[in-house]
């Protein structure tokens, strides 16, 4: 059993490479992929959100749908084509002088649309169009707003990173001057092994700092182009930015009025009312007018003698609607009009509530950001600085001093936190008034 399992073991892929062979999933040979190139540059917010527009990939596809609908109001806009007829006879029975007359025909069939048919085929298309322009004009609105709370979050964990080095440095600092101490006679052991246990967890920090930093930069990459996936994206920039006094019933107006994905369901809603008349127009059937000439030949048959003769007719054709009108057509298209109204009430509650929550959560974290300004950064430095002007002098102990490095550093990174989810909370209350 054991030398079977062996046996398959270096066999399988073999197998699986044969296998592989005919797989239709497999990529293709002739396909060419290539990688970006390394790169550096460093950008603003401003400078990101405008390359975002321009060159994510995201956003390039989803302007097709735009072109796609354009596309489909021309074709609502178009009539239908006339259809050439061309007949010829040929007598099978008699041939030569004695064949009968053989007709030969050209003719025009043109459908003739009921006028209110093709009227409300255009505006449906037509609404459908600017649905298509609002919704995509509400992707490019979000996408700039997750890419700057991408941005955000890489600049956060910059700051962090920035803080935790200042920290780390700090210990790893300490540390030596606690072996000059140590070898001195000033110290014991304890406290330089102490100081040394917290130099390390601080460097394990600051490897987690520098992981979280650059896993944030690097996430910026994905809403940029193809070429950017190596780019490495120096931030410039502050967290720290001025507070807006926004006004909630103004919020709430300017949401239900001007969200391009409200204004995008109020198209479709249109649309789908469009689309009831024109299921109602199609009960009126469509007319083709033909118009036609046949030439007969002349015939010296024996028994039925005939000149040639030449003939021009006119024809109407117009369906009898006994059995289809169009019902199930008129049922579907009230249900989708019905269907399109109670998404847009649906979508307009939430926006309301999503702009009331969002105006709580910026009003919260901007009362958190002050709290941090006001007295709690300037009382954790000013505890640290005392901290190790003491310690120095020999009046508080090593305990006191790194708790004093610990409780700073904890203070300052929640202050970077704070700061953006503040700007964070501002970004997302500007995603739910559709500013």
């Amino acid at each position: 059993m054991l030398a079977s399992l062996a046996v398959w073991w270096l066999t399988a892929p073999a197998l699986f490479a044969a296998a592989g062979a005919g797989n239709p999933a497999a990529p293709l040979a002739t396909w060419t992929v290539t990688n970006s190139v390394p790169a550096t540059n460093t950008v603003t917010l401003d400078e990101f959100l405008n390359e975002v527009a321009v060159a994510n990939l995201d956003y390039a596809a989803q302007r097709y749908n735009v072109d796609i609908a354009r596309a489909a109001v021309a074709i609502a806009r178009e009539f239908p084509n006339p259809n050439l007829n061309l007949g010829d006879g040929r007598d099978l029975r008699f041939h030569g002088s004695q064949a009968l007359p053989e007709p030969a025909s050209v003719g025009l069939d043109q459908t003739i649309e009921y006028f209110g048919k093709r009227k409300w085929r255009i505006r449906t298309a037509d609404q459908a169009y600017h649905a298509a322009a609002a919704t995509l004009e509400d992707f490019l609105r979000n996408l700039k707003l997750d890419a700057a709370e991408a941005y955000v979050t890489a600049l956060a964990a910059q700051r962090a990173l920035e803080q935790q080095r200042k920290s780390t440095d700090y210990l790893g600092q300490l540390v030596a001057v606690q072996k000059h101490r140590f070898e001195a006679g000033d110290i014991g052991e304890t406290d330089l092994t102490q100081s040394r246990v917290d130099e390390l967890q601080s460097e394990s920090d600051l490897l987690n700092a520098e992981n979280a930093a650059q896993t944030a930069q690097l996430a910026l990459c994905t809403f940029l182009g193809r070429n950017r996936g190596q780019t490495t994206l120096l931030l410039s920039g502050g967290l720290e930015g001025e507070t807006n006094a926004f006004e909630l019933g103004q919020l709430i107006a300017q949401a239900l009025e001007k969200r391009p994905d409200l204004v995008a369901l109020r198209h479709t809603r249109d649309s789908a009312q469009s689309g009831v008349q024109f299921a109602r127009s199609s009960r009126t059937p469509d007319v083709d007018l033909g118009v036609g000439y046949t030439y007969t030949t002349a015939s010296e048959n024996d028994i039925a003698p005939a000149p040639h003769d030449s003939m021009l007719d006119v024809s109407l054709s117009l369906p009898l609607p006994l059995w289809n009108r169009n019902r199930a057509e008129i049922a579907t298209a009230r249900a989708q009009a019905g269907q399109a109204q109670k998404q847009l009430d649906s979508a307009e509650l939430k926006a309301e509530v999503q702009v009331r929550q969002a105006y709580t959560t910026y009003q919260l974290m901007q009362d958190r950001v002050r709290k941090f300004q006001g007295e709690l950064l300037k009382g954790a430095d000013d505890v640290l600085a005392a901290k190790r002007y003491s310690y120095e002098h020999g009046n508080s102990t090593l305990d006191d001093l790194l708790l004093a490095q610990s409780a700073d550093n904890d203070v300052h990174q929640a202050y970077n936190n704070a700061l953006a989810d503040a700007v964070n909370a501002r970004l997302e209350l500007q995603r739910a008034a559709g500013l």
